[in-house]
C-alpha cells in the first residue's frame, strides 16, 4: 500500500457491496481526491532525485474523467457456479458478483444474465483449482458508444450446439460481436485461439476523431477517456515532426490518432493480429501513404540499419508493456535514439529504471501523471526526454 494512505481517513460507505472482499478494486473506501494525492506522492518517491526540482515542484496527476464505470474491458471468471472476480489475495477463490462498478452497472447486469443463459444452455463451468471443466471466462469489451463484444473463453472445443445457443443469447441481449476463444492450457489466460464468431467480426473504438477496430485478443487502452487526455498532452511534443516513430504500436492507436500533426508515421508492432488490424485501421481512416506499420520486435527494429536509419532525427513515441523498454532497447536508444522521446508508461518503476540508462544521453524535460485506473494502485505517466547536444 502507498505510504501516503497510512493515515488517510476511510469512507464509511462506498458504491459496491462486494468491496473489500473483491480484488477488482483496492480503494473504494478512500475519497478520490485522496487516491490522487497518494498516487502523486508514490510517483514522486519512485522517481526520487532523477526528477529535476522544477518538474517536481509542478508535478501533478490528471484525474480520470470518471472514477467508476470507466473500464472498457472486464474479464469475469466462471468457476463452480460463481461469476465474478477473484477474492483479494486469494487466487483460487471467486467472488460471485451481483454487481460491478468498474463498468456501467447496467452492462454488468446484462453480462451476468448472459452467463446465466449460458449455464442454462448446458455449458459447464471451469474449476480454477483443479483445472477441469469448460467455460473459463466471459470477457466483455465495449466502446465509448456502449457497443460491446463478448468472448466466451473455454478449455475445450466441444459443446458446439450449446455454444451456439449461448452466443445467440448474447446477441439477443445486445452484443455487437460474440467470439468463442479456446485456451486448453492450464495457464490462466483470458485470451485464446479463435474458434468462431457470431455477429460483427470486430468492434469499432473511437479515439479523438478516429475509428479503430479491435478484436477479442488485441490490446487496447482500457480507459479511452483518460488516454485521450494523454494524447492531448503529448500532441505539442510531436507536432511538426517530419516523421513520428510509434513503437509498441498495437492496432495503431497513437500513430493514427496523431497522424494529422506530423508528416508521416512509422509504426512497429510484434503481434501479427495487431499488425493486421493496424493495417485495416490505416485504411479505415484514409491514412495510406502517411502511416506505415511493420511487424517486428522493437529491439530488431532498432538493430536493423535498413529500418533504424528511418528513425534517426525524428520524434519517438513508446508505450511499452509493464515490463518497460528493458536494458537492450534503452542502450540502443541512448546511443542512436532520436532528438526527442515521448515515453508513455503504465509502470513508473520500470520507466524510472529505463531512464537510468537513457539519462546518459537524454534529459527529462517534462512529465505528467494520469490516473487511468481509479480505485486501484495503478496509474500512467508520460515522460518527455530530449537528447543532449
Amino acid at each position: 500500500m502507498f505510504k501516503a494512505l497510512k493515515h488517510t481517513p476511510r469512507l464509511e460507505s462506498w458504491p459496491c457491496p462486494h468491496f473489500p472482499e473483491c480484488g477488482g478494486c483496492a480503494m473504494q473506501d478512500i475519497a478520490y481526491s485522496d487516491q490522487l494525492a497518494a498516487k502523486q506522492a508514490a510517483l514522486l518517491e519512485i522517481w526520487g532525485e532523477a526528477l529535476p526540482a522544477a518538474l517536481r515542484d509542478d508535478y501533478t496527476i490528471v484525474a480520470a474523467p470518471d472514477p467508476f464505470g470507466y473500464r472498457l474491458r472486464m474479464d469475469y471468471v466462471c468457476s463452480d457456479d460463481r461469476f465474478g472476480l477473484r477474492v483479494r489475495k486469494r487466487f483460487y477463490a471467486i467472488v460471485d458478483l451481483g454487481e460491478c462498478h468498474l463498468i456501467p452497472p447496467s452492462l454488468f447486469t446484462i453480462i451476468r444474465a448472459v452467463y446465466t443463459a449460458a449455464r442454462e444452455c448446458g455449458l459447464p463451468d471451469y474449476n480454477v483449482y483443479h483445472n477441469t471443466g469448460f467455460l473459463r471466462y466471459l470477457v466483455v469489451r465495449r466502446n465509448v458508444r456502449d457497443e460491446w463484444l463478448l468472448s466466451f473463453v473455454t478449455s475445450e472445443q466441444t459443446h458446439a450446439e450449446q455454444m451456439d445457443r449461448a452466443a445467440q443469447a448474447a446477441l439477443d441481449a445486445g452484443a455487437t460481436s460474440v467470439w468463442w476463444l479456446l485456451n486448453p492450457r492450464h495457464a490462466d489466460l483470458s485470451f485464446g485461439e479463435p474458434v468462431r464468431h457470431w455477429g460483427a467480426e470486430f468492434l469499432p473504438q473511437y479515439v479523438l476523431d478516429r475509428t479503430l477496430l479491435m478484436g477479442p485478443n488485441t490490446f487496447f487502452q482500457n480507459n479511452v477517456g483518460g488516454f485521450e487526455q494523454i494524447l492531448r498532452y503529448i500532441t505539442p511534443f510531436v507536432a511538426g515532426a517530419e516523421r513520428m516513430i510509434d513503437l509498441y504500436a498495437g492496432v495503431g492507436t497513437i500513430g493514427i490518432a496523431l497522424a494529422d500533426h506530423v508528416g508521416k508515421v512509422f509504426a512497429a508492432e510484434l503481434s501479427d493480429e495487431s499488425v493486421a488490424l493496424a493495417q485495416r485501421n490505416i485504411h479505415l481512416n484514409g491514412l495510406e501513404g502517411r502511416v506505415e506499420v511493420v511487424q517486428a520486435d522493437v529491439a530488431e527494429v532498432l538493430r536493423d540499419p535498413r529500418i533504424s536509419q528511418r528513425t534517426a532525427g525524428d520524434v519517438l513515441v513508446v508505450d511499452p508493456p509493464r515490463a518497460g523498454l528493458g536494458p537492450d532497447v534503452c542502450a540502443q536508444l541512448s546511443e542512436h535514439g532520436p532528438q526527442r522521446i515521448v515515453y508513455v508508461s503504465c509502470n513508473a518503476i520500470t520507466q524510472a529504471m529505463d531512464y537510468e540508462i537513457l539519462r546518459q544521453n537524454y534529459d527529462l524535460v517534462a512529465t505528467q501523471g494520469f490516473d487511468l485506473f481509479p480505485q486501484t494502485y495503478h496509474c500512467e505517466q508520460v515522460a518527455v526526454l530530449e537528447r543532449r547536444a
